[in-house]
């Protein structure tokens, strides 16, 4: 048993070490702790065919392990029948407990149907199943034994099982290389590829070494074959310094005599070709384009024959040139990553576009755009594009340049602003593909309609200041005029005096609160936050909205959801509500139906307030919310102004839907309490 419990230990642990972790094993991990348990128990005096009922649970977790990734339904009945077997293995232990050791091979035969990742995988776990399953009658010794089988073959599938992952990570990372190399690297690859075989041409006839290469993967590399071969070729020592600006790199090769003194100032006095006077050692400058790059030195004890130095200096020539076209070929890939990564690192969506309006290329943030791989052309990907079709024609054929605002072409609501320019490469007039650039706008369209309506509430304080000063003192003044006269109307019983004088009361009330509403809606507004139960207040403004005598008139229609909380000031949304309804009553000169929904919406309560009167012409829903904007005789056109603002300050949104004849709907959203 210790030595099954072992097995096991050993195998979850290697889980941890392989996978990082218990979570593919969970059940397996079941299994080990009910041999735990079983271990444990067996040091207490307890019945053992008894104890030995826990292997129908240990098999149970190896099964739901096997067929961790089937149904639950499935799942489902294997649990009854390890439950059936439990309770045959129970009864029988009470009853007929000389059958107790043919119970227990019934929880392991439904292992056999474990699938494998070959057949000789079946095979040998059928005979492992089979084994564990017939030893159990026979010796529970042996049955203990067999069972660290399962946790070999478990060890085993885990390997396997990782071994394929990282051949397939391989695949993928190799596949992810190969589509990285694009043409100008290849191309640029391809060039200097053939000026060093040139090179290496020219090496073999100076030199006379047919098995002699340079590689332009590393100047580290090209530095040692250099010393190497020379060395090889009968010097006693060979050096060489580059410097490419970013790195210094020093190799040698053989005995150099006095090399130090040279090192110290790295190489730096050397400008031309130097010989020691007694024509044993040379110094060549190696010399790109932009100026020296590095030095060649080479000694001979034996001397420098003056054939030999114009060898080598065709031989350090070459060598520069290598060095040169590596150090341009690590700067064309460093300059093209850069490119690359700027390209994708962008948050404004750029596509290249060839001639059949097909994507060639794009970066991130157009992808995201466009919500799929670009497999078809330009206008099937983002439909709203297509209006621009011929505009796209002319950006290649006439060489012009379009910009222009659409608006939704990932997701309603988003305003995008779309560029398209040909791209022109080289001296050449003509082009086949065009740049296009498209930049979501939506938060800076916001900022400026923000701005708008802040200047907007800003002139409108102003104007309101105004009037309360030099209207509402002359108003107050008429009302008490107009008082005074119906006053003595009165006492002179002149009804059409006091008529006049109550029009002039009532109408000068009347501009009084027009200036009280219009003070009210541009100052700062102050709300007690709290959490409302909307139901109530809709019910609540109803009650307000709707008088008694209208009551048998107008139907309404509810159908209010229960505990649907927001954050707000009560007062304010409860205005909000009794403004909607009282619109909807008007409209429907006080007779007929209202529907009033309220309902949760993902992260938001909806209210829905529906009349089925004339409606709003197309021409003037978006100018409702507007201030002083109104259709109605005596309105001020700051009602649904109010509403709009009330509803913004409470971090939520409001819609109207109207159709003439059909009726007009507000729907309000606002954030539930709980979020």
């Amino acid at each position: 048993m210790q030595a099954l419990i072992f097995s096991w230990l050993t195998f979850l642990i290697g889980v941890v070490f392989l996978e990082k972790g218990l979570k593919n094993v969970k059940y397996l991990a079941g299994s080990f702790l009910t041999l735990v348990v079983i271990f444990v128990l067996s040091s207490f005096p307890l019945n053992y065919n008894l104890l030995n009922s826990l292997f129908i649970l240990y098999f149970y977790f190896i099964f739901l392990h096997i067929f961790s990734d089937k149904s639950w339904k499935l799942k489902g009945y294997i649990t009854a029948y390890y439950l059936l077997v439990l309770i045959v293995y129970i009864g029988l232990f009470f009853y007929k407990p000389e059958y107790l050791n043919f119970v227990v091979p019934f929880a392991i035969f439904p292992l056999l149907f474990k699938k494998n990742y070959s057949r000789t995988d079946t095979i040998l776990w059928v005979l492992i199943v089979l084994s564990v399953a017939l030893s159990y009658p026979i010796n529970h010794q042996i049955f203990y034994i067999l069972n660290i089988l399962f946790a070999l073959f478990f060890i085993k599938e885990s390997v396997q099982k990782l071994y394929i992952e990282l051949e397939k990570e391989k695949r993928r990372y190799r596949d992810f290389v190969d589509r990285a190399i694009n043409s100008e690297i290849q191309k640029q690859y391809a060039q200097l590829d053939d000026e060093l075989k040139i090179t290496y041409k020219k090496l073999k006839e100076i030199f006379k070494l047919s098995n002699y290469t340079l590689s332009p993967s590393k100047i580290e590399d090209i530095a040692e074959r250099v010393v190497e071969g020379l060395h090889n070729l009968g010097y006693s020592g060979v050096v060489v310094y580059v410097d490419t600006g970013e790195e210094n790199i020093y190799r040698k090769s053989g005995f150099f005599p006095n090399i130090n003194s040279y090192l110290s100032d790295k190489f730096q006095s050397i400008e031309k070709i130097t010989i020691s006077p007694d024509e044993k050692h040379i110094f060549l400058p190696l010399k790109s384009d932009k100026g020296k790059i590095g030095v060649l030195g080479v000694y001979k004890k034996e001397g420098i024959m003056p054939k030999e130095i114009e060898y080598l200096s065709t031989y350090a020539n070459s060598v520069a040139i290598s060095i040169t076209k590596t150090i341009y070929f690590r700067e064309i890939n460093k300059l093209q990553e850069l490119l690359e990564k700027t390209f994708e690192s962008v948050d404004i969506g750029i596509a290249i576009v060839n001639k059949d309006f097909r994507i060639e290329k794009a970066n991130k943030a157009l992808l995201n755009i466009i919500g799929q791989e670009p497999d078809a052309d330009i206008f099937n990907l983002i439909p709203e594009l297509q209006p621009l079709e011929k505009d796209f024609k002319e950006v290649i054929q006439k060489r012009k340049t379009i910009d222009t605002v659409l608006s939704s072409i990932s997701e309603k609501g988003s305003i995008y602003r779309v560029k398209a320019l040909p791209l022109i490469s080289g001296d050449f007039e003509d082009t086949e593909n065009i740049v296009l650039i498209i930049e979501d706008i939506t938060e800076k369209e916001k900022l400026e309609a923000q701005l708008l309506e802040t200047e907007k509430h800003a002139v409108i304080g102003k104007m309101a200041a105004g009037l309360s000063h030099d209207i509402k003192n002359p108003l107050a003044a008429i009302a008490a005029s107009a008082f005074a006269i119906k006053k003595r109307a009165k006492t002179l019983n002149d009804n059409r005096i006091i008529q006049l004088s109550e029009k002039i009361e009532k109408n000068s009330q009347r501009a009084s609160d027009i200036i009280t509403r219009l003070l009210n809606y541009a100052k700062p507004s102050y709300y007690k936050i709290e959490k409302v139960d909307l139901r109530e207040i809709l019910l609540s403004a109803l009650d307000l909205a709707l008088p008694e005598n209208l009551k048998r008139k107008v139907k309404i229609s509810k159908r209010l959801g229960k505990n649907i909380y927001t954050y707000g000031d009560a007062t304010a949304l409860q205005r909000v509500f009794i403004n909607l309804l009282m619109n909807s009553i008007e409209a429907m000169n006080n007779e007929g139906k209202i529907d009033i929904r309220l309902t949760k919406n993902e992260n938001y309560a909806v209210i829905s307030i529906k009349d089925y009167g004339p409606g709003i012409p197309e021409d003037m829903i978006e100018h409702i919310f507007d201030p002083f904007f109104t259709t109605k005789e005596k309105g001020t056109g700051l009602g649904l102004s109010v509403v709009s603002k009330i509803i913004k300050d409470h971090r939520g949104e409001i819609e109207v839907k109207s159709k003439e004849n059909e009726g007009t709907e507000f729907v309000v959203k606002l954030p539930l309490a709980e979020d």
